[in-house]
């Protein structure tokens, strides 16, 4: 049987049922792929005639981006869109030089690309459902050597602003979304840039925080004139060296060369004022094998802007924040941390001491004092990393045998739970989801070993295995994968009593897998890779797709072999597509030719 796919193809039935696609043009473009068991649906096949450089799924995965080139110069930014019939359409094309970065807004209606000669195009779908030019900045020509931009552009969160940075010569562009979904440049005072930007730059919903030399300005969008007006201008006694807004914009932070940083507050009226000036001690120390003058290396907020963290180059940290009557003062000073940071979701403060000696503290709420850390000592460790709830830690490092769990002792105070031995430094350790499990990686000989909580709520070592590449827990942290140095995959799961234990295997045995991964439902895992021997030019290419049954085994559900390399393979975002990128005979200087496969992964049984 035959059927027609995209005009240049055809899927041909082999007397044993596989399916192969076939170039109309045999002679040129010979069998693509080959099919085991012919339960997915091909969907897309797209391909450049150089390479492809990269692939981007929408975050619903309704829209997909491939960039690639047809030629050296020729590079190009292609856009496909699901329709509610299913079928992908080809929606759109964006011509550029050598990179481009794209992303969408909420609602997928607009998409914003910068490429490489510093141009910001945003892209809007018509009524035809096509991406059309809506606005560009033409911004001027730099001299730049290599690839990188110096021109940053991104939505804001709430994706109804846009912000451009052009780096080179300050410039800030806002761009906002009318009511009938066009981006219109805001009007803005000439002066509207900055030097240096002293911080990655980042678009932000409410407010934009510049500085220019000796002066700071925090900038607030005027909806009634469609423009940005100056809310706040600080005028400081030497270089601004960084400028910070808090994650909610309600707190903003300037930091001058020297002792001493600045902290202002906005009202519920939109008023930004002073609130405190925080001096770190002015005196003379060796920084780097020279005497100079202390001053502030660096300084941030946590997650609710409640509190900052200033750090000297006397390797002394300031810790401040609200008082109980609403006041910004110094709650704590950590004298002689070589790092200190805030948890990533602020609520604690971590500290490190040397090789060995960490101390955390606990930041809730403004009632609760920071005197009182807790210490934790595990010699010639030099990382602690915090459980998703950061009610557990880990300590270990490349210079120790061992992780060490810790953990509450019910009384509030961190206690060791745990030591996981291994025979050499420690790579990585990390928790699960559930925190019920913790993966240990050894440095040396690459053993990866697996420790979980038993019904009694003990430590228990579940699982181990050696000359391991690559181990990692699935997102929800009921699953984990391996992929050994004997180019073995193994799939891994908890047991009805709850042990960690190997559920499936594979080792295709003439390829080498590259790497593997789970679907978003966590019921598909795909591995891909290729031929081992490079001179064997059969079906070089390898894709597998797994699947779990009702009865919870896995099973192979798909081998897909291809006459091209595989670059890489991965699932869309929900999960139900996965897609196959080839480079077309990787063993040539110069590539020749780049092809992408979309297919369909029909819903399974349970999942009905």
């Amino acid at each position: 049987s035959c059927l027609i796919s995209p005009p240049d193809w055809a899927m041909l039935y082999d007397e044993f049922g596989k399916l192969e696609i076939v170039g109309l043009n045999a002679s040129t473009k010979n069998y693509i792929f080959q099919c085991q068991e012919n339960c997915l649906e091909l969907e897309l096949v797209a391909s450049f005639d150089h390479k492809i450089i990269n692939d981007w799924f929408s975050p619903t995965g309704k829209n997909l981006l491939l960039s690639g080139c047809d030629s050296l110069s020729n590079h190009s930014l292609r856009t496909w869109r699901q329709g509610v019939d299913g079928n992908w359409l080809e929606n759109g094309k964006i011509t550029y030089s050598q990179t481009i970065f794209p992303e969408f807004n909420q609602s997928e209606n607009a998409l914003l690309t910068i490429n490489d000669k510093d141009n910001v195009r945003v892209s809007t779908l018509n009524s035809d459902g096509r991406w059309e030019k809506s606005v560009a900045l033409t911004l001027p020509s730099h001299d730049k050597s290599g690839y990188f931009s110096s021109v940053h552009a991104g939505f804001s969160p709430l994706k109804d602003q846009i912000m451009s940075y052009d780096q080179q010569t300050g410039k800030i562009n806002v761009l906002r979304a009318d009511g009938n979904g066009r981006w219109t440049l805001l009007t803005q005072p000439e002066d509207l840039k900055t030097g240096k930007f002293p911080m990655p730059f980042k678009a932000i919903n409410n407010y934009l925080l510049t500085c220019n030399g000796t002066e700071a300005t925090i900038w607030g969008c005027n909806d009634k004139n469609n423009c940005l007006e100056k809310k706040k201008v600080i005028a400081c006694n030497s270089q601004i060296v960084k400028a910070q807004l808090s994650n909610d914009e309600r707190h903003a932070l300037i930091l001058p060369e020297g002792n001493m940083i600045i902290f202002l507050a906005c009202d519920v009226d939109g008023n930004w004022s002073h609130i405190a000036k925080i001096h770190h001690p002015r005196k003379l120390i060796i920084y780097h094998d020279r005497a100079e003058l202390n001053r502030i290396a660096s300084a941030c907020f946590n997650t609710s802007g409640h509190y900052a963290l200033t750090r000297g180059t006397n390797n002394s940290s300031i810790v401040s924040g609200y008082d109980d009557n609403g006041t910004w003062v110094i709650k704590m000073v950590i004298q002689r941390s070589d790092h200190a940071v805030f948890s990533p979701s602020g609520r604690k403060i971590r500290a490190r001491f040397g090789c060995g000696k960490f101390k955390i503290w606990d930041c809730k709420n403004a009632s609760v004092s920071l005197d009182n850390g807790q210490l934790l000592q595990h010699i010639n460790s030099d990382k602690i990393i915090f459980s998703p709830s950061e009610n557990l830690l880990i300590t270990y490092g490349k210079q120790t045998d061992f992780a060490c769990i810790w953990g509450d002792d019910g009384e509030g105070n961190l206690i060791e739970k745990l030591r996981i031995y291994h025979q050499g430094g420690i790579r990585s350790a990390v928790f699960n989801a559930q925190e019920d499990s913790v993966m240990s990686f050894s440095d040396s000989d690459c053993t990866v070993k697996i420790h979980g909580l038993d019904r009694e709520e003990k430590w228990q070592e579940q699982w181990v295995d050696e000359q391991i590449d690559v181990a990692r827990f699935s997102s929800s942290g009921h699953l984990a994968l391996a992929i050994s140095q004997d180019n073995s995959v193994c799939i891994l799961g908890r047991h009805n009593n709850g042990k960690w234990m190997k559920q499936a295997l594979t080792k295709p045995d003439a390829y080498q897998i590259i790497d593997a991964q789970f679907n978003r439902l966590e019921d598909h895992f795909l591995t891909f890779g290729n031929k081992k021997n490079h001179n064997d030019h059969d079906k070089p290419g390898l894709v597998q797709l797994w699947s779990v049954g009702d009865d919870g085994k896995w099973t192979i559900k798909e081998q897909i072999t291809l006459d091209h390399p595989v670059k890489i393979s991965h699932f869309n975002p929900d999960g139900d597509h996965l897609i196959i990128r080839c480079e077309n005979n990787l063993e040539s200087a110069t590539p020749k030719g780049g092809t992408a496969l979309l297919w369909k992964i029909p819903a399974s049984p349970m999942q009905s």
